[in-house]
């Protein structure tokens, strides 16, 4: 491969890593919304329910964490394997952090909406009564 190549793929495992950031903010916020409403209401009777959202917004930073640490290692093992020459190259590894990152990704994605449900079924039962 081309060094141009290898220095995109560089900046790639760069990037993955740059997005951590963001999506840390982002759902440490959401998370941040939740026990806003625990010290805002402080009854029983809906705790269990923010307990439950606050925990799989905990689990969807854990996912998005290691998501991301796979993909900005996959790219830096693309990357690596780039530069030895083509009879040496070896992609097993590749294949492997790409499909552990579809997982990753597609499990957070659904700890975030069960977090999401949560939050609103709080606000719902907040609301009607």
């Amino acid at each position: 491969m081309c060094e141009k190549e290898i220095t995109q793929y560089h900046q790639l495992a760069k990037d993955a890593g740059n997005k951590l950031k963001s999506y840390i903010f982002s759902l440490s916020s959401g998370a941040t919304g939740v026990f806003f409403f625990l010290l805002i209401k402080n009854e029983g009777n809906f705790k269990s329910i923010l307990s439950i959202a606050l925990l799989f917004f905990v689990f969807t930073i854990a996912l998005c964490l290691y998501e991301l640490r796979v993909d900005a290692q996959r790219f830096f093992l693309l990357a690596r394997e780039l530069e030895k020459e083509e009879k040496q190259q070896q992609w097993e590894t590749n294949e492997k952090l790409k499909k552990r990152r579809l997982r990753l990704m597609n499990v957070s994605y659904i700890t975030f909406s069960i977090a999401i449900i949560f939050s609103c079924t709080y606000l719902i039962f907040n609301i009607v009564k």
